[in-house]
């Protein structure tokens, strides 16, 4: 798991210089940080991201670089152990956290006055951010399938997979021929697709690698809330707020079309372990919000905010009853549900295969289908 982050950045008359690091005893080597630093620059210089291997360290670095042209060249470095790959946490974790740490970095400067307070909220914010990735660990299967369905990256495989079985060299050739990009580490973005049971490996005799196959689909869609439609249906928690929860949700659904964009959202709702925490507290009923349950563990955002986010993203909804007391209900749910891929049967009759990787994939799908 993560070890901490090291930020870094670009001086003309300096060179490399240590901004900050948490937790603060970590170990900073100059040389790897430069190392680092190179893997960026060697193109263009501008900003983006990358993966390298410290062996002096005995740690890989993903590393965001604000870039060259940036007023202060920022490198953001989350330190992991030797083979991890970010892409266990999620790309989109890794963007949105990325993101805020540059936003506070971004203040330095603009009032001295001001810089060490923003120091001592970056650095807890770092704290917490390890904490949330620390989390991330655990996720459910439906976080999991939030978590291919929220990057681009393990979309287009799941696009690729629709298609007939592939090795793993295979997947990744098409994969970097697709995003234009290096995948350094297949086998943690497969990881996903492995724990959710969409995609089994096996060997095939006669064949060098792996085999990938794909033998379940899923989907993902905003839905009511049906614990709580239920008991709005008894005129509860009040007639009032029952009747405002019913007309508020048809009126939703009425109009609801599911896209990309937004399907992409709401599984970054799902995703993000706080807010997953405080969906799945109000599918079986609403809470007045002086009274609303704490998160399981410590939140990394404090609760009217992540309730704020969550309501933008009409996923709660806060109403208020006679007596002015506010209650915050789930508004839309969201679904992930699996289902065969019948359509692949298919592709299996028409792939240019030996006939062996096909007899394998439809024994594979048969045990699935039988169950």
């Amino acid at each position: 798991m993560p070890q901490g982050f090291v930020i870094t950045k670009w001086t003309h008359d300096q060179g490399m210089l240590v901004e900050m690091s948490y937790p603060e005893e970590i170990e900073v080597d100059l040389d790897d940080m430069m190392r680092v630093f190179y893997a960026h620059v060697v193109g263009a210089g501008s900003g983006g991201d990358v993966l390298v291997r410290l062996e002096k360290a005995h740690s890989n670095v993903s590393s965001h670089f604000t870039g060259m042209d940036a007023k202060v060249p920022y490198l953001v470095n989350l330190m992991l152990e030797l083979g991890e790959d970010p892409d266990m946490f999620g790309e989109a974790i890794i963007k949105e956290i990325n993101n805020n740490i540059v936003k506070y970095l971004n203040q330095l400067g603009i009032d001295i006055n001001k810089d060490f307070e923003t120091k001592r909220t970056l650095k807890e914010y770092l704290k917490n951010a390890l904490f949330l990735l620390d989390r991330l660990k655990n996720m459910t299967k439906e976080q999991r399938l939030a978590q291919i369905y929220s990057s681009k990256k393990t979309r287009t495989i799941l696009e690729i997979l629709h298609e007939r079985a592939y090795s793993r060299r295979e997947l990744q050739n098409i994969l970097e021929e697709k995003l234009g990009t290096f995948v350094s580490s297949i086998e943690y973005t497969l990881d996903p697709f492995i724990k959710t049971n969409l995609v089994k490996q096996d060997w095939i005799e006669g064949f060098t690698d792996i085999f990938l196959f794909l033998i379940s689909d899923f989907t993902i869609f905003r839905k009511p809330a049906e614990n709580l439609i239920e008991s709005t249906k008894k005129n509860l928690p009040s007639p009032e707020l029952a009747k405002d929860y019913r007309d508020a949700v048809s009126k939703f659904f009425s109009n609801y079309q599911p896209t990309l964009v937004d399907n992409v959202n709401i599984a970054l709702n799902l995703l993000n372990p706080d807010k997953y925490d405080f969906i799945v507290l109000l599918r079986e009923r609403p809470y007045p919000l002086n009274k609303l349950p704490k998160s399981p563990s410590d939140s990394f955002l404090d609760t009217r905010a992540l309730l704020e986010s969550l309501e933008k993203d009409q996923i709660v909804k806060i109403l208020k009853d006679k007596r002015d007391i506010e209650w915050v209900f789930l508004f839309t749910d969201i679904s992930t549900d699996t289902f065969f891929p019948e359509y692949i049967l298919e592709n299996i009759r028409t792939a240019p295969l030996k006939k062996e990787i096909n007899v394998r994939h439809l024994e594979l799908l048969e045990d699935v289908y039988q169950k």
